[in-house]
């Protein structure tokens, strides 16, 4: 899957100063299309989700990822329609494509939102694999990375695993 960005310039979100999220609903597959701010208070929308095709096509076509990872005026409508679910006020014509990346996903199109998945498959002994990494994978990162951290002392090198130091800071902060 791709995840596309639209920039936006218009009416619709002069009150706007926060990052907003919408609300999931049963049938998303992804946490929604968001509004993002940069540091230089611009915004953009995104990502949506786009299926791209299967690995038979990647090996096929020498330019499938570079077809693939720019975003394209075809997304709009979607995104603006996404979008004015929870801001009604914006002008589908204030969007603009801004960037594309790919979006991990461990589940196929269609399926229901699932998220990240760490695992140590013992026959392969120190690997230890981090797959589908939407969000809030990336944004979780040092409690991920002590958690990995464990499973090697516990599994690779079959050491005593006690409570990590993000466990220690965020006691009392539930």
């Amino acid at each position: 899957m791709t995840g596309n960005y639209m920039s936006y310039k218009g009416p619709g979100v002069s009150n706007v100063s926060r990052l907003i999220y919408p609300c999931p609903g049963g049938s998303l597959d992804h946490l929604g299309t968001h509004l993002t701010l940069d540091l230089d208070g611009n915004i953009r929308f995104g990502p949506d989700t786009e299926p791209i095709g299967s690995p038979s096509q990647y090996s096929q076509n020498p330019d499938f990822w570079q077809e693939h990872l720019a975003p394209s005026d075809s997304r709009i409508a979607s995104i603006a329609e996404a979008v004015q679910d929870y801001l009604p006020g914006i002008d589908p014509a204030g969007l603009s494509p801004d960037y594309s990346g790919i979006r991990p996903n461990i589940s196929p199109p269609g399926s229901a939102f699932t998220d990240f998945m760490i695992r140590h498959d013992t026959s392969r002994k120190g690997l230890i694999e981090l797959l589908g990494f939407n969000s809030p994978g990336l944004t979780s990162s040092l409690a991920t990375g002590e958690h990995v951290a464990r499973m090697v002392r516990k599994e690779v090198w079959g050491m005593k695993v006690g409570r990590g130091e993000v466990e220690r800071l965020a006691d009392g902060w539930e």
